[in-house]
């Protein structure tokens, strides 16, 4: 958002520039924010008493939360592309 807001005086900016960077990062890193955002305190200390607590069975909850991108990413994801929705609120709408 930061850099988006920072262009050149007088050329308008729209939601395609706010939330996709005007569709010009590389792959990896939209795979690297995908992950990033997945990460939180819960991931770090709750996940790893659970797995102390329960044992390994608890990483699948994890690969099906991969499972479920992948899921997403090659079904609902050319929709909402074909379609131009950026956000959550545009697909409600």
């Amino acid at each position: 958002g930061l850099w988006v807001s920072r262009s050149k005086k007088g050329v308008q900016k729209n939601a395609e520039d706010y939330f996709l960077a005007s569709k010009s990062l590389p792959w990896w890193a939209i795979g690297a924010s995908l992950i990033a955002a997945n990460i939180s305190a819960e991931q770090f200390i709750g996940m790893s008493g659970s797995g102390y607590k329960v044992g390994l069975a608890i990483a699948s909850y994890e690969w099906m939360a991969a499972i479920t991108l992948i899921i997403v990413g090659k079904f609902f994801l050319p929709i909402f592309i074909e379609k131009g929705i950026y956000t959550i609120p545009e697909f409600v709408e």
